[in-house]
């Protein structure tokens, strides 16, 4: 890892120029890859300078769902003071400081660190840093990176004791799930362990705090089966998957899907998920799950899909922006 430090230090597209040069290779392959890593490099760093405020203004208007974040965060803290730390690692994730955005800043580095030890001589490597850095570069896109923080945002409103509305979703329909239900199965937030009951979710670093804030670590442990029968609507478990999911949990939710085909994949409506627009991208946009590009942007790209919101509009309980209605 000292030895990836030290690569990309440098600017990384210069960096891969020398090796072409070195290799003398031509190989297509190796060409797509070089030119899919140079993307997602440059798409990381604009998502960089809008998370960071640089250009306030400019931020907001890419981003606007980091308003309703701080909104959000500012009115459970009143609500719920004693969940300070557990919010404040929330609202962090509408910064560069937060999981969402390292996530894709270590995905993109590893796979730069791949690709710069083993590209070259194993095409296999070349095609699979295409894959990859293509999907961290759409991933790190503003509309995609804003859809995503809706989930976010949901667990904190279910922190608010009911005080705050869900945006996009409707209410959970099964109460006896935890705040954290919007975040399960998302990598960035832990990982699907193996334990005496099946597949149980086991929550990474920082979030922890899921378990131990809320109460949930003993009281409550999300098997993977039960959750992905009776989880209602999220952005990740609905659209983001395509985007954000690595290869290890595209798999493990396929094989929850397999043992239950009765369930369908999708627990959002149709006019819910129309309206975000990280859904009409996936129609141009190949996503590594198998069977989804096709069935998404078949099922959900409509021509004209509906705005996503005014940054200006507050959340609705009766409809429009956040309104409850939307649901399953």
């Amino acid at each position: 890892m000292i030895h990836l430090r030290k690569v990309l230090q440098l600017p990384f597209i210069f960096a891969l120029s020398v090796l072409l040069l070195i290799s003398g290779c031509t190989d297509p392959e190796f060409e797509k890859a070089n030119v899919s890593l140079q993307k997602a490099e440059v798409d990381l760093k604009n998502l960089e300078v809008a998370l960071s405020g640089a250009r306030a203004s400019s931020s907001l208007s890419l981003l606007p769902n980091l308003i309703y974040l701080k909104q959000y965060a500012s009115a459970v803290r009143r609500i719920n003071p004693s969940m300070e730390e557990l919010i404040a690692t929330l609202e962090q994730e509408g910064s560069v400081k937060g999981g969402s955005y390292q996530f894709l800043k270590k995905r993109y580095e590893n796979t730069a660190y791949s690709f710069l030890n083993d590209g070259e001589s194993s095409r296999a490597v070349a095609m699979a840093t295409t894959a990859e850095a293509t999907a961290v570069s759409q991933a790190a896109k503003p509309v995609v990176f804003n859809d995503s923080l809706i989930d976010v945002i949901n667990v904190l409103a279910d922190m608010s004791k009911g005080e705050l509305p869900k945006l996009k979703f409707g209410e959970t329909k099964d109460k006896t799930m935890p705040p954290t239900q919007h975040l399960v199965g998302n990598p960035r937030y832990g990982g699907w362990g193996h334990g005496s009951g099946g597949s149980l979710w086991v929550w990474y670093g920082q979030y922890r705090l899921f378990s131990d804030v809320l109460g949930w670590g003993r009281g409550y442990r999300y098997n993977q089966d039960s959750w992905y029968r009776s989880r209602s609507g999220s952005y990740y478990g609905d659209i983001g998957r395509h985007y954000y999911g690595t290869n290890r949990n595209n798999r493990s939710w396929k094989g929850a899907s397999r043992k239950q085909p009765n369930i369908p994949a999708n627990k959002a409506s149709q006019s819910t998920l129309r309206s975000f627009k990280s859904t009409k991208r996936l129609s141009t946009y190949a996503p590594r799950t198998a069977r989804a590009p096709k069935s998404m942007a078949k099922t959900y790209a409509a021509k004209n899909v509906s705005s996503y919101s005014n940054a200006r509009s507050s959340p609705s309980r009766s409809g429009g922006f956040g309104g409850r209605s939307g649901g399953k």
